[in-house]
């Protein structure tokens, strides 16, 4: 089972959108694990973190709406259903506010967590249980009319999904998206063109147990550390404290090249380009996990 979890981490990155991936990654170093509550969590001073400075060194939002495998970290180091999904729940919360992601989270939780423990088990049996587990899925503080409009859309969707009829989830939104990806896992395979889907696709069929060619995957060094981390998680191994650290990303500004120093975040890191070129600084820095570009804007 450790392969097939640890190669769900890895096959995500068999994708285009360096976005999401920057987003699992963000995740997955942000978990923190709980050995006397058996969770973990997102520790949300870290991320905020996290994306501070990834602001200044990473990719732009890429606002596709079918952005959600940043939370396979959580899915894959929790072993309890209603933990997971209390925590999948809160991280999709904290990047959107639609409903739709949620149940979207909700189903693509149920399922791996399903085929975790059975990957034998049925599509047929999957669905039924999962409309059930749908139907007693709640929230605090919700807006209860649009909460209840978007579970109603669910559950006609698991109704047609049994039909086995790809036309009826061909909606271009979450809950359809991730339907198909199940159509195509479980029913009829056909080519994923959607980036995004495909790394949800790659990260449940490895938990079934298939295999993929994971060589052109760019940090797989990196990648496959990460994944060897998330099952330490899983076994609370890591004993991951609380952030309690504050980053401020323009303090690169003063350093030259050749500075080494401590970075909350980044940890150890050392300086090693740096030009000033149309008004925008760009720092090069090299630490444990390679190298981060950061460009800052002169005021």
């Amino acid at each position: 089972m450790e392969e097939r979890l640890r190669n769900s981490f890895i096959y995500a990155f068999l994708c285009e959108s360096k976005y999401l991936k920057d987003m699992i990654v963000l995740n997955t170093k942000s978990m923190v694990d709980d050995k006397n509550k058996r969770l973990n969590y997102i520790d949300y001073n870290r991320l905020k973190d996290e994306l501070l400075l990834y602001k200044c060194y990473g990719e732009k939002n890429n606002r596709s709406i079918y952005n959600l495998n940043y939370i396979l970290p959580i899915i894959l180091c929790n072993t309890n259903l209603i933990k997971c999904e209390e925590e999948v729940s809160k991280n999709i919360s904290f990047y959107t506010d639609k409903y739709e992601y949620i149940f979207a989270g909700i189903i693509y939780n149920y399922v791996m967590q399903t085929i975790i423990k059975d990957k034998d088990i049925s599509i047929n049996d999957i669905i039924t249980k999962l409309k059930e587990y749908i139907i007693e899925f709640n929230m605090d503080n919700i807006d209860i009319i649009n909460f209840n409009k978007c579970k109603i859309y669910v559950m006609q969707k698991l109704d047609r999904f049994l039909k086995k009829d790809i036309n009826l989830i061909k909606e271009e939104n979450i809950i359809d998206g991730v339907l198909r990806v199940l159509y195509q896992v479980y029913i009829k395979d056909y080519n994923e063109e959607i980036e995004e889907l495909k790394s949800v696709k790659n990260s449940m069929l490895a938990l079934l147990g298939f295999e993929f060619d994971n060589k052109n995957i760019e940090g797989f060094s990196f990648i496959n550390s990460l994944s060897q981390y998330i099952l330490k998680l899983r076994k609370y191994e890591i004993n991951k404290k609380i952030y309690n650290e504050k980053v401020n990303p323009k303090d690169l500004i003063k350093l030259n090249i050749g500075d080494m120093v401590y970075n909350p975040i980044l940890n150890n890191i050392k300086v090693i380009d740096k030009k000033l070129d149309n008004d925008i600084l760009y720092i090069k820095v090299l630490s444990k996990s390679g190298e981060y570009s950061f460009k800052f804007k002169r005021a």
